[in-house]
């Protein structure tokens, strides 16, 4: 117990000098505040290297919780950064102390931590299970910000099996608990995060409305927005509105040589895509497979992974490089069934329609995206296959496709889209053959 002259600065100081072990041990403990306060702020390399100056000094004492607390918040921050013998060494460290001490806040964390780690390996099952552990006990012993982000990670799961609607209750669970804390980063964080699944539900004039609130303050913050640079960029391109995509972007521009691997691959997957828009192809493919490349530690099934993968096709598509296109494809189809995403395996079904003039392939694609409610790509679909019905004389077959992805881009506001639709229809009542293409 400190004496009243330790309130003191010269007490303290003389505190201090007395017990070298404390004034070490309470350093690190600053060490580690200082060194969540950088990360947040989007130092990383700053933070991890003042955390492990803060684990060394604290793991030579008793294993307490501010040990277990620091090793499991570098396990995740080796995970995010792709190191995954690190983060698995941090996050057991953690776990040896937390669960005979029952500390429940490093306990869950580290568990957190298991998680992404498992996911990362292609242990998706294992990876929700720790989750919704680390939940359970976050809830249990009202560690109301570690069940906050629980619910956030449970919602990239749903992402990742691209199950949206589902993902936006657990979205909602994790704001309620944000606003219960008073974050603003927290809930900027979820905000963002819900512009992605009402993206791909076509809940687009909602997603316009959220990203007309963020500010650069916002983005730099240090919460995690990167579905809103994923959602707003896409909604922006499919919308005809280029000068907006290019200023979405530029407010993430940080992020293109972030250590993060997340953010960077998210970066330059949106990247890819306004790169497309501008009929810059070969930038395109190059910026998607750098997208692919970058996000592997996140798996197949990672929001930037799967932007990377129907970017780099659509590219090679426009291009012609059929070799690039079944490398690809190849690569989804090497994705056990039990965690290929559903969202990957609608894409693949459709490029190869596109490809070989595969009206089952076409038609499968297009009952997969409506199985999955996502309403813009079952419209693309529906207007490709559209497309190549007329291109062969089938205009009549063609007509009932048509008409009903010109309906779904009208209810979208995708005036691209619609211009097309609308070149189609014209060359459809003539019969007359037309070229595919964006």
């Amino acid at each position: 117990m400190l004496t009243s002259d330790a309130k003191t600065p010269s007490g303290i100081f003389r505190f201090f000098r007395l017990c070298p072990d404390l004034a070490s041990r309470a350093a690190a403990r600053v060490h580690y505040k200082l060194a969540r306060a950088e990360a947040a702020a989007g130092k990383r390399e700053e933070a991890t290297a003042r955390a492990e100056r803060a684990l060394a000094v604290l793991i030579d004492g008793e294993p307490d919780e501010d040990l277990a607390l620091t090793a499991a918040s570098l396990g995740l921050v080796y995970w995010f950064s792709g190191d995954l013998e690190r983060a698995a060494a941090r996050a057991e460290l953690a776990l040896d102390i937390a669960e005979p001490h029952a500390y429940h806040e490093p306990l869950a964390r580290a568990l957190r931590a298991k998680a992404g780690i498992a996911n990362s390996r292609g242990h998706h099952q294992e990876a929700t299970a720790l989750l919704k552990r680390a939940l359970e006990i976050a809830l249990e012993h009202d560690l109301t910000a570690d069940a906050a982000t629980c619910y956030f990670w449970l919602s990239d799961r749903c992402f990742q099996r691209d199950a949206y609607a589902e993902a936006l209750g657990y979205l909602d669970e994790s704001l309620a608990l944000s606003r219960k804390l008073g974050s603003r980063p927290n809930e900027w964080a979820v905000l963002a995060e819900r512009t992605f699944p009402l993206f791909m539900l076509g809940h687009w004039d909602e997603v316009q409305d959220a990203v007309g609130e963020f500010t650069q303050e916002q983005v730099d913050a240090g919460s995690t927005v990167l579905s809103l640079l994923q959602s707003a960029v896409e909604l922006h391109i499919q919308r005809g509105e280029l000068d907006g995509a290019r200023r979405v972007l530029e407010m993430f521009s940080r992020m293109e040589h972030s250590t993060d691997l997340q953010e960077r691959s998210s970066y330059l997957g949106a990247r890819a895509a306004l790169r497309r828009a501008e009929g810059r192809l070969t930038e395109t493919l190059a910026d998607a497979e750098a997208t692919i490349e970058t996000g592997r530690n996140f798996g197949i099934s990672a929001q930037s992974s799967k932007q990377g993968i129907v970017e780099a096709l659509e590219a090679a598509f426009a291009l012609g490089e059929t070799a690039k296109i079944d490398g690809l494809l190849g690569s989804i189809d090497a994705v056990p069934p039990g965690t290929r995403p559903p969202y990957l395996d609608a894409q693949a079904l459709r490029f190869r329609g596109r490809l070989a003039e595969d009206d089952d392939a076409s038609a499968a694609a297009a009952a997969r995206f409506r199985e999955l409610e996502l309403p813009f790509h079952l419209a693309v679909t529906l207007l490709e296959h559209a497309e190549g019905l007329i291109g062969r004389g089938q205009p009549s077959h063609a007509e009932p496709l048509l008409a009903e992805a010109t309906e779904i881009f009208e209810r979208l506001e995708a005036r691209p889209w619609l211009e097309r639709t609308t070149r189609l229809a014209a060359a459809g009542e003539e019969h007359e053959p037309v070229a595919a293409g964006h």
